[in-house]
């Protein structure tokens, strides 16, 4: 941001001295092209001097090249004048569009490095989108997993649980068989003393 502050204000003062120096090059051929009298009411303590003015020449008093040695007519001096003041307020035209120009590519500049920006900005939320719905997707297949682990801990906890109660019955009906058995072999034991006697 700092930066781009700085090629602004940079940019607005070129453009400022590109009016100003458009803007002396202006008033200087509007005094050498036209020759605007004081009013005569003006009062002052400086004096207007007194200008010599001669007659215009015609196109056919006008001399367009001078003989080696000799100086040019008074008459081409105003016209030497009037494209010099020209060639200055071209020089301020052009140096006006060209600051004029680099404002445009500065700006240009600046909206493509905001443009870039706002790009990357979009492509970075994106990005931590992805991997937000990465780590939700990941967390809940972890959870998923957790469950069917603890599903599967209960239903061997279950089996343990049922084999043990098989093998508890099991043993209790052995048990049972055993006694069973002994109470027999008792009575038959019995039977046979009470029968021995009686014989």
């Amino acid at each position: 941001m700092t930066e781009q502050s700085s090629r602004r204000i940079f940019a607005h003062r070129k453009a400022w001295l590109g009016g100003g120096i458009a803007a002396a090059a202006a008033v200087v051929v509007a005094q050498i092209a036209f020759d605007f009298p004081l009013p005569k009411d003006v009062v002052g303590t400086v004096i207007p001097a007194q200008r010599y003015r001669a007659a215009q020449n015609g196109s056919e008093q006008v001399q367009l090249g001078a003989p080696a040695g000799q100086t040019a007519p008074t008459g081409t001096v105003p016209e030497a004048s009037r494209a010099l003041a020209e060639k200055s307020a071209a020089e301020s035209a052009l140096k006006a569009d060209r600051s004029q120009a680099e404002m445009k590519a500065d700006r240009t500049q600046t909206e493509m490095k905001a443009d870039r920006s706002q790009a990357e900005m979009k492509a970075d939320r994106t990005q931590a989108e992805m991997k937000a719905d990465r780590s939700q997707a990941e967390m809940k297949a972890d959870r998923m997993q957790a469950d069917k682990m603890q599903a599967e801990k209960m239903q061997a906890d279950k089996m343990q649980a049922d084999k043990m109660q098989a093998d508890r019955m099991q043993a209790d009906m052995k048990a049972n068989r055993m006694q069973s058995e002994m109470k027999a072999d008792k009575a038959q034991t019995e039977m046979k003393a009470d029968r021995t006697p009686q014989q």
